[in-house]
């Protein structure tokens, strides 16, 4: 495959990114190991292992793989991949702000759940930070830069050990002291990203020196992020600090249970984590109905009442609950259906990201397309939903019956003619005697 570079993207020590189309006319990355650093071992091994984790890896929050590496015959590496539009959660804040509370909870849910499946296959990225995590146009994240990613199998004095590898301010106690590491070192830098969300600033502060740097992921006091940012709630500074604990036992074993804690957290402190769709009620179904409705689950995860095989779809992707709502001052049935997923939900191509709406429910014929992750091989299958719900409790709502028609109204009868003509008769008459009156008298 011949690629044709546009432009350069971006530039570091290694060497640069293009952007470049392949010859198909598809617009893709090309990551560059130059020269001055391939003719290393250990830096091309650095090239071969990206390329190894990302053939491993088919998640849609983390960057894909387009084509084969190739070199050139000045010794420089090349790596074809994805071409990501949008922004690093960097450069976001750096012209935007820091994020609220709930969006700040919402993208990072989206990215323990990607690096969750990163860390399912055996990966650790080592290099978690703000300008790895791409913000589609969509809403949607994207995990980058696997450059320095390592075999997670790898233990003890294996290749996961040895030189302080990362970055100054996500680097975890364990990388900065060169000891082994797994993927709780992803954690802890998760955690620095959190963070970095919430305040717009690090939570280990870099020094002029390295040393001094690596002093204070050692020892200095960890701040929380409400001494930076108003409106983060305990419950939230807690979470972090799990995260980041040194100790890492003491840490987050997993990415999926930094995400319980988060949505735990959410919970505690009645965060609203929803898009604007549902708080603006513009769907006119604004009541938050009974969390004690029946609920059917949907995702990839067994664990789930409808399962999709497929890890576009969430391992816990959907809720949809079946309620009574009573805000037109009468119950009437309606369902909820709850967002939980990295790449979102299109109800009748409308997307849905880690919110809710209400539906009324006027039959199932009535109920709108649903498609996880926007995917028209992954439908919603209604029926089976109506049935969940019937069985769980929502058995007295019935399935409306189509209106009847009215019979036509019958017409009213016109007046008898022959009454018409007796009247008519009866005024000739009184005109005839009226005019005989006048002759007789003259």
């Amino acid at each position: 495959m011949a690629y044709t570079i546009l432009e350069e993207i971006g530039r570091g020590g290694m060497g640069s990114v293009f952007k470049a189309r392949d010859e198909h006319g598809n617009i893709v990355a090309i990551k560059e190991m130059s020269n001055k650093v391939a003719y290393m071992p250990e830096y091309r091994e650095l090239f071969n292992t990206e390329a190894e984790t990302l053939q491993r890896l088919d998640h849609p929050s983390v960057v894909h793989i387009v084509g084969m590496p190739y070199g050139d015959s000045e010794g420089n590496l090349y790596l074809p991949m994805e071409y990501v539009e949008g922004t690093t959660l960097s450069q976001c804040i750096q012209q935007s702000g820091p994020f609220a509370v709930d969006v700040a909870v919402r993208l990072m849910l989206k990215v323990l759940e990607a690096m969750q499946y990163v860390h399912d296959h055996g990966r650790i990225h080592r290099d978690i930070k703000p300008s790895n995590i791409m913000l589609r146009p969509d809403g949607r994240v994207c995990v980058i830069d696997f450059g320095i990613a390592k075999d997670a199998k790898v233990g003890g004095t294996g290749k996961t050990v040895g030189r302080i590898i990362g970055t100054d301010g996500y680097m975890s106690p364990e990388q900065a002291k060169g000891l082994h590491i797994d993927h709780r070192t992803d954690i802890y830098s998760l955690g620095c990203v959190f963070f970095f969300m919430l305040t717009g600033r690090s939570a280990i502060k870099k020094e002029s020196h390295d040393y001094k740097t690596v002093l204070n992921i050692l020892q200095a006091d960890m701040p929380v992020p409400s001494q930076y940012a108003q409106g983060v709630p305990p419950a939230i500074d807690q979470v972090f600090l799990r995260a980041v604990d040194r100790n890492m036992m003491q840490r987050f074993q997993s990415a999926a249970e930094f995400a319980r804690a988060l949505e735990a957290a959410v919970s505690s402190q009645m965060l609203d984590t929803t898009d604007t769709f549902r708080a603006t009620g513009s769907n006119g179904w604004s009541q938050t109905p009974d969390t004690s409705s029946p609920v059917v689950t949907v995702g990839r995860g067994t664990d789930n009442d409808i399962c999709y095989s497929s890890d576009y779809v969430s391992k816990h992707h959907l809720v949809v609950r079946g309620v009574m709502n009573n805000s037109a001052g009468s119950d009437q049935p309606a369902i909820e259906i709850t967002d939980n997923s990295t790449n979102g939900t299109a109800v009748n191509g409308r997307p849905l990201r880690h919110s809710s709406i209400l539906i009324p429910y006027t039959g199932t014929s009535f109920l709108p397309e649903v498609l996880l992750s926007a995917r028209a091989e992954f439908p919603l299958n209604w029926a089976e939903v109506i049935s969940l719900l019937r069985q769980r409790g929502w058995a007295r709502v019935q399935q409306p019956e189509p209106p009847q028609p009215q019979p036509p109204t019958p017409p009213t009868p016109n007046a008898p003619a022959s009454a018409n003509n007796q009247l008519l008769i009866a005024i000739i008459a009184l005109l005839t005697i009226a005019i005989i009156i006048m002759l007789i008298t003259r």
